[in-house]
């Protein structure tokens, strides 16, 4: 069976493809050529390397030829199974759009296959038509396994599944953006329809009080598919520190003489990672001289940064938050989730993404909130629980106690996401669900 991955979003196929093409699968990553956002490239996955804060944005709009380049610079080369549909742009007129239903829809799904703006459409087409099962993210690689007439299984990012559910509508005065809207809803609602089902590394998909997707997510056939990450060693504490202390200086931040140094990874955005929660908790702990012990270091980008910055400024934080100044690709946020002495994610949504489990697979503690309301079927996480500015200022005071068993909760994690995660028994699990549909 030759499996084919499209979607460029936070390289989640492109981890999946590894996994599979590792454990002996036919494997095909399409490469998304739609998505030049430099967290989205494999490059991004593979090699250690700096990217400035102000310097990302604009590097979604980088010209192909400049990201080849900066793959030349950086030796990488790609793997034998990634298929790149850029050399391959040219005419449509052997393409087969199938899946078809309503005449209007069917044309839709024509006319967006064929759009002269992405010309890369057609050959992404013909490559997930050469494979016999395909696994699929993102609002085009949706729609275009849809038309593939191949079987499909869809593993939603987030954004696209709120689309296909009707919501993330642009404003009215976005007449074309609405049209378009309507039109993605349409599709997508018509390829959940057709797929196999929706691929979920966490049992609830989403918290119980995800802004309306729950009643659409729950019409769907759900396959719990965890995303691959392998395990890391954990080193021991003295090791640590060293490690942290190059790899700060590295980045051009003092080493850090707390005795427990925090890495927070996620954008800083108090709607959705709820950050300012623990600001607030760690602010009232300075209050109270209790917080000589913590330090907290915090990506350096997100909405609410500013915010960020200004409060601890007036909260006199200084000695106790730092700020990483640039982006960092992927082989050196696992430097620092092995380094730092526990991770922070999000208070807000519910559920372990994907920084979370890479965390917790090189051992380090993480603390997060986890919605204890749905059942489970992997069982809970090992974790840090905290939710409320209040949880999380007594999570952090047991923490500067010494009451709090760091090495035992990392353990309990990397052997969770071990025993959940093992890219050989995700490769299995996967082509369970085609073979069995």
């Amino acid at each position: 069976m030759k499996v084919g991955l499209y979607g460029g979003m936070a390289n989640n196929m492109y981890v999946f493809a590894k996994a599979m093409a590792k454990n002996g699968v036919d494997t095909c990553f399409i490469r998304d050529r739609a998505d030049a956002y430099p967290m989205s490239q494999p490059v991004w996955e593979d090699v250690p390397f700096r990217m400035r804060y102000d310097e990302v944005p604009g590097a979604a709009s980088w010209p192909w030829s400049r990201w080849a380049g900066l793959e030349r610079e950086l030796k990488w080369a790609p793997p034998a199974w990634l298929y790149d549909p850029l050399p391959d742009v040219g005419g449509t007129a052997s393409i087969r759009v199938r899946r078809r239903s309503g005449a209007m829809d069917g044309i839709c799904l024509a006319r967006y296959v064929r759009e002269p703006r992405a010309a890369h459409r057609a050959p992404v087409l013909r490559a997930m038509q050469s494979c016999d099962a395909l696994l699929v993210c993102g609002v085009e690689g949706t729609i275009l396994a849809n038309a593939s007439g191949r079987p499909f299984v869809i593993l939603p990012h987030g954004g696209d599944l709120l689309i296909a559910a009707g919501l993330l509508a642009p404003p009215l005065w976005q007449v074309r953006s609405r049209i378009r809207h309507r039109v993605h809803t349409r599709q997508l609602a018509w390829a959940y329809a057709n797929s196999l089902g929706v691929g979920a590394h966490e049992p609830t998909a989403f918290s119980i009080d995800f802004y309306g997707a729950e009643e659409f997510f729950r019409q769907q056939q759900v396959h719990f598919l965890a995303v691959p990450i392998p395990t890391r060693a954990r080193s021991v504490r003295g090791e640590r520190r060293q490690a942290l202390d190059r790899l700060l200086g590295g980045l051009g931040l003092p080493p850090q003489s707390s005795e427990y140094v925090g890495f927070v990874p996620s954008r800083v955005d108090y709607e959705w990672k709820g950050q300012d929660r623990l600001l607030h908790a760690l602010a009232r702990l300075n209050r109270r001289g209790a917080a000589a012990d913590v330090h907290l270091i915090f990506s350096g980008w997100g909405t609410d940064l500013t915010a960020a910055r200004d409060f601890v400024r007036a909260e006199g934080l200084a000695n106790h938050v730092s700020f990483l100044n640039c982006a960092l690709s992927k082989p050196l946020l696992y430097d620092l989730f092995s380094s730092a002495d526990f991770v922070v994610d999000q208070f807000v949504v519910g559920m372990t993404g994907t920084a979370a489990l890479e965390a917790m697979s090189c051992g380090a503690p993480l603390m997060t909130w986890v919605n204890q309301r749905a059942e489970r079927k992997w069982g809970f996480p090992p974790i840090l629980q905290a939710r409320t500015s209040e949880d999380i200022e007594a999570v952090l005071g047991e923490l500067g106690a010494g009451r709090l068993e760091l090495d035992r909760v990392g353990a309990a994690g990397r052997e969770w996401v071990g025993r959940l995660h093992d890219p050989e028994k995700v490769a299995r699990e996967f082509l369970a669900i085609f073979q069995g549909a």
